[in-house]
């Protein structure tokens, strides 16, 4: 059987480090199941007994109620430094009054916000994973679409998380998924939680034999929706993972499961690795030159920022300048000129990774995709594989040093701690 076994929160110094009344006030909202377990809630004033109550917890069963859980494992996972620091700032944001001594611990902390706001909590806690997040794949909307995106009702979200889970039952991955949305103007914030296949670790038992304990881990993916553009970024375990969070999405929240096509087809990567040499067009019969006129450079950082470089050759006076593009910012957009033998005036064509080209005449485009594969623009089958085992790793709690699990039945369960 999975043990729960919260690394920080359930250790009895931990314990002591929450205000008597606080603790007894966070425990008390699953009173019933815990007196049950032997709990003792004082009512003399005195506080709870910490050694009692972390023996009790850190031997929690599979008969504990999901809520008990998942408020467990929210509290521990921001019972840290980084952690403390977010629901503060977070905290002041919203004007949640806190009781802040300077001697308050991060566990005090994450308590008495999970007490007064245990939304706002949980949304700190999603952000972690955002945060975390590094590789993601783009995917341009259907770029006839001219509606306006509304965020989802509470129903809509239900609706998400009940067919993600038949996808994610049918794969060996457990139901009670969880759909986190974080609004931030421009970009709204999904981290999805869910759980992976079982499995199986080997275990002490308690009377020193060599037993087994079998669990799921818990996965958290993230997506990311940008308003202005009508992009999609996903950072997922795997393509097939990625294709479903695209249909999905594209059902719920758009009323249309191809809104954002799947094909991982298009990247500008030789711009920055072959500079001027993937404009090279001498192979192609038809064409005359290409140039590049404008790209778009995705800098990041605290404000995300974007910067736009225009000319009527840029490489031409990238060279004059001596500039090269950045090695680690993402490259959105390029747009080139170019000149057709059969045509008096060049036309343009754009690109927006991972799978929007926009060309001035549909005919355009048989050249220019036999001038892309040449140069590397767009992806091959070899190139995906290799992402998909390199770059897309989920993030997995719990896997490694067992910080958490995934319970088909509630979403959140314990980690292994002990045998079956």
């Amino acid at each position: 059987m999975a043990m729960f076994n919260p690394r920080r929160f359930a250790q009895p110094d931990t314990l002591k480090t929450i205000e008597p009344g606080r603790l007894a006030a966070f425990m008390g909202l699953h009173r019933d199941f815990l007196e049950g377990c032997g709990v003792i809630f004082p009512s003399n004033g005195c506080g709870m007994d910490c050694e009692q109550l972390a023996t009790i917890l850190m031997n929690l069963g599979e008969d504990a109620p999901r809520d008990l859980l998942e408020s467990l494992y929210v509290v521990h996972e921001m019972a840290n430094q980084d952690g403390m620091d977010r629901l503060l700032e977070a905290a002041k944001g919203q004007g949640l009054s806190i009781d802040f001594a300077p001697d308050s611990s991060p566990a005090d902390i994450a308590v008495q916000v999970f007490l007064k706001d245990r939304e706002l909590i949980e949304r700190q806690h999603a952000n972690v994973f955002i945060n975390r997040a590094r590789s993601f794949l783009y995917f341009q909307g259907n770029p006839g679409w001219r509606g306006k995106f509304v965020l989802p009702a509470t129903a809509a979200l239900r609706s998400l998380e009940s067919d993600m889970d038949d996808w994610f039952e049918e794969r060996k991955r457990g139901r009670g998924c969880r759909v986190f949305l974080l609004d931030h103007g421009r970009k709204v914030n999904l981290v999805v939680r869910h759980g992976m296949p079982f499995r199986r670790e080997g275990a002490m038992e308690q009377d020193g034999q060599s037993g087994a304990v079998y669990f799921r881990p818990e996965s958290h993916d993230v997506l990311v929706y940008d308003r202005d553009r009508n992009e999609l970024c996903i950072k997922a375990g795997s393509k097939a993972e990625r294709m479903m969070y695209l249909a999905m999405i594209g059902k719920h929240l758009f009323g249309n499961e191809a809104h954002f096509p799947g094909e991982e087809k298009y990247t500008l990567e030789p711009l920055r690795t072959d500079m001027a040499a993937s404009l090279v067009c001498s192979d192609i019969d038809g064409v005359v030159w290409i140039k590049l006129l404008e790209i778009g450079i995705h800098l990041g950082g605290e404000h995300g920022e974007i910067e736009i470089k225009r000319a009527k050759d840029l490489f031409a006076s990238f060279q004059r300048r001596g500039y090269t593009l950045p090695r680690t910012a993402r490259l959105f957009l390029a747009k080139f000129q170019v000149k057709f033998t059969a045509s008096r005036n060049p036309r343009t064509v754009t690109i927006r990774p991972a799978n929007q080209a926009m060309y001035t005449r549909d005919d355009d485009s048989l050249l220019l995709e036999e001038w892309m594969k040449r140069r590397g623009f767009i992806r091959t089958a070899a190139i995906d594989s290799e992402e998909d085992d390199a770059d897309f790793e989920p993030v997995v709690v719990g896997a490694g040093n067992r910080a958490g699990a995934f319970d088909d039945s509630c979403g959140m369960a314990a980690a292994p701690a002990g045998g079956s």
